[in-house]
């Protein structure tokens, strides 16, 4: 029994030394709140700094001391106050200090000794505030900024047409640090309202002033600690009080004047600061040294306003700042009964969804049938009035289906039927192979295939059609279905030919106007065997009037006319060939005697502008297939153009090179260098465009003509400035050989 008594005695024992022990490692803070109990905002932080305590430890233990320094600002008062706090808190200090309210901070800062070593953490102090005091190490907190400028904005946004604006504040210590920040503020605001300032006014004359304010004006309320015969306030209070007595809308830069008559503003809550307040002191509880941590601003802040309030003075939601957050604003169905909601929603959204589905089905096969019955009608619509006839043709069965716009294409009659026989019967004879392999062969691959035939109307006028192929596979993968179109090219052919035939009148009048450019050298060119033969006769007759003539040399004279008169041949038969008109004619032209030809027919014409040609033939014979006439045409011009480009050139240096060369590829090069001004820049990319020239007199289609002819030799032209100086035109032909393979 002893030994039993004993044991639990022990057991008792180390119980009380665990409870003991835990004790002692409590944490425990005490919150100094400036004010009395009677102030809603250090309430308001003071609880949120508890629940967040809490939260991280429910052992921490938490001590409040009112200090009441707004009603009682003596110096024996606060004295009285700290040599208090010394006596309960000196023999068991706390872990922290945490000051709730402006004023209590100072007030710690002063009787810091009567705490010492003690870190402090401070709560919703302003910037001003906290450079003024400049705290000693080990004191930190949440500094936070009022921004009245935005509060400001808020009320001119909502009240866009006010004029008037009229702000309220008190005489204590705090109400005259507000006082000096909003002179500033309304003195740095962009629109400049016409201000009064209600500051440090007993409150009986304060509520007579505001009763004189117009309803269009704004008024801000600040803080209220002390009026002006000394009577103190509850700030959260007396904005209510005066939100109620002001004849138009009122707003404050705090959290707690929300909700009880002002309209809004760009606060903070007071329950963010107790929460940003606590984590701090969390830190410093978890070890973190107090002298290291930085005081910090709260995020947390917002344009607020009260719905109730806006409604009152009639204000409008869409003008508030993006963002705001609208308290006390009635919820409507969707929120108070969302759930319910969503399921009748739900029940009746499948309802629609299943009879919808009924109707569209329905729709569908309603749609699916008129498809159906119109989409021949609509094919065939479309196919005549484009002028196109639609065919089908089973290549098993020889079976062909056309559409009746066929008849009008191929000058049937309606007494004829639309067979494959019928629609052919109509070709041009030297076309019918191509029509009967077009409509009932393939080309072997999937690709549509096209084929232009003629078509011969009864009354003997020619057609073009166009037979447009395409195979197509069955389900059983094998192409024996061939469709395609018939399209009437008629009026496409005659434009081409109409076109054809107007670039050949151009070329010959480019030719024309060449010659008449050099129609004094041709007249020099010619003049020249004249008169040599004139000579020569002369000197004939001269000898035959002597008793014994000189027949050697009469024989001389006549073969010198002879000559002569070969040579003025060969100049009018180069002049015939370019001045005639016609089609062209494909034979084979030898490049090297074409360049010597083209450089006797310019022969004068180089002597008059002193202007030498030089030879690099290759020693070959180079034959392409084409018009001689057209391809003269065009050395002719590039020479032409390069005498021209050479006006300004010293005459020692007045030359053109034209060259010959066969290439790897089979193709045939001239080349036409001369020593010119070469060519610009800007003209480089417009040199073969139709009617662009940089010559003063020039058409602009020299050179385009040039391009087409010997495109349509199968060759290409390109005119580039040489590095050297000049220009150098290139014509790649192919060679007789290439164009026979």
């Amino acid at each position: 029994m002893t030994t039993t008594r004993i044991a639990l005695c022990s057991i008792g024992f180390l119980f009380c030394l665990a409870g003991e022990a835990c004790a002692a490692e409590r944490p425990r803070i005490l919150m100094l709140h400036a004010f009395n109990y009677s102030f809603p905002a250090t309430s308001m932080i003071a609880e949120a700094v508890r629940k967040r305590l809490v939260e991280y430890s429910k052992s921490v233990e938490i001590d409040a001391e009112f200090l009441d320094l707004s009603r009682n600002m003596d110096e024996a008062h606060a004295l009285r106050t700290a040599t208090f706090i010394r006596d309960k808190y000196g023999k068991h200090p706390p872990d922290l200090v945490m000051t709730i309210g402006s004023a209590a901070l100072p007030f710690v800062i002063q009787y810091q000794d009567f705490l010492p070593k003690v870190p402090v953490v401070f709560a919703s102090i302003s910037p001003q505030s906290y450079a003024a005091l400049r705290p000693p190490p080990g004191i930190t907190g949440i500094i936070t900024a009022f921004d009245l400028a935005k509060t400001l904005l808020l009320a001119e946004r909502l009240q866009p047409e006010a004029r008037r604006l009229y702000v309220i504040a008190g005489r204590g210590e705090a109400d005259r640090r507000w006082q000096s920040t909003a002179r500033r503020v309304i003195e740095e605001h962009g629109r400049k309202f016409e201000t009064t300032f209600l500051f440090e006014l007993p409150y009986a004359e304060l509520i007579a002033e505001l009763s004189k304010v117009p309803k269009d004006a704004i008024v801000i309320v600040l803080t209220i600690f002390v009026d002006g015969d000394g009577k103190t306030f509850v700030p959260a209070q007396i904005a209510t009080e005066l939100a109620g007595l002001s004849p138009a809308p009122v707003y404050g830069p705090y959290d707690t004047f929300i909700g009880e008559g002002a309209v809004g503003g760009f606060v903070e809550t007071f329950e963010s600061i107790g929460t940003a307040t606590a984590e701090m002191a969390i830190e410093i509880m978890k070890g973190a040294d107090p002298t290291t941590l930085a005081p910090r601003t709260n995020p947390n802040q917002h344009y607020r306003v009260d719905h109730r309030a806006m409604e009152r003075w009639n204000l409008k939601e869409r003008n508030l700042p993006p963002g705001t957050v609208v308290l006390f604003k009635p919820p409507t169905i969707w929120d108070q009964h969302r759930g319910t909601v969503v399921a009748a929603l739900s029940v009746l959204g499948l309802q629609t969804a299943f009879l919808g589905a009924l109707l569209i089905q329905w729709r569908r096969r309603q749609r699916a049938e008129a498809l159906l019955r119109d989409s021949d009608d609509r094919m065939t619509f479309a196919a005549t009035a484009a002028n196109i006839g639609l065919w089908q043709l089973d290549r098993d069965t020889d079976e062909l289906w056309v559409t009746e716009h066929c008849r009008a294409l191929f000058g049937l009659p309606p007494d004829i039927p639309l067979t494959r026989g019928a629609l052919l019967a109509t070709v041009h004879p030297d076309d019918l192979e191509t029509a009967n392999s077009a409509i009932r062969k393939s080309n072997g691959t999937q690709r549509p295939a096209a084929s232009d035939v003629r078509i011969v109307l009864r009354n003997g006028e020619v057609r073009w059609i166009r037979m447009r192929t395409h195979p197509y596979a069955e389900g059983n993968g094998e192409t024996n279905q061939l469709g395609g179109i018939f399209v009437d090219l008629t009026d496409q052919k005659s434009a081409e030919a109409e076109t054809a035939l107007q670039r050949m009148e151009i070329e010959h009048l480019m030719r024309v106007s060449v010659l008449g450019a050099l129609s004094g050298s041709i007249a020099h060119e010619i003049n020249q065997p004249l008169t040599a033969i004139l000579s020569n006769a002369q000197a004939a007759l001269h000898l035959l009037g002597q008793k014994s003539p000189d027949l050697e040399e009469i024989r001389d004279a006549l073969q010198d006319i002879v000559h002569e008169d070969n040579r003025a041949s060969e100049v009018i038969q180069r002049l015939r060939q370019l001045l005639k008109k016609g089609e062209p004619k494909l034979e084979a032209v030898n490049i090297n005697d074409l360049v010597r030809s083209t450089a006797g027919l310019l022969h004068s014409e180089l002597i008059g502008r002193e202007i030498r040609i030089r030879f690099d033939l290759e020693n070959r014979l180079f034959l392409t297939r084409g018009d001689s006439v057209q391809l003269q045409q065009v050395l002719l011009n590039l020479v032409m153009n390069g005498m021209d480009a050479m006006a300004a050139t010293p005459v020692d240096q007045r030359y053109i090179l034209i060259s010959t060369r066969g290439m790897e590829s089979g193709s045939v090069e001239l080349c036409v260098k001369d020593r010119g001004h070469g060519i610009g820049a800007l003209a480089q990319d417009r040199l073969f465009e139709a009617f662009y020239t940089t010559k003063e007199h020039g058409l602009g289609l020299g050179l385009a003509i040039c391009s087409a002819i010997i495109e349509a030799h199968g060759g290409r032209l390109a005119l580039v400035s040489d590095a050297s100086g000049g220009a150098i035109a290139t014509i790649s032909l192919p060679s007789w050989e290439a164009t026979a393979s």
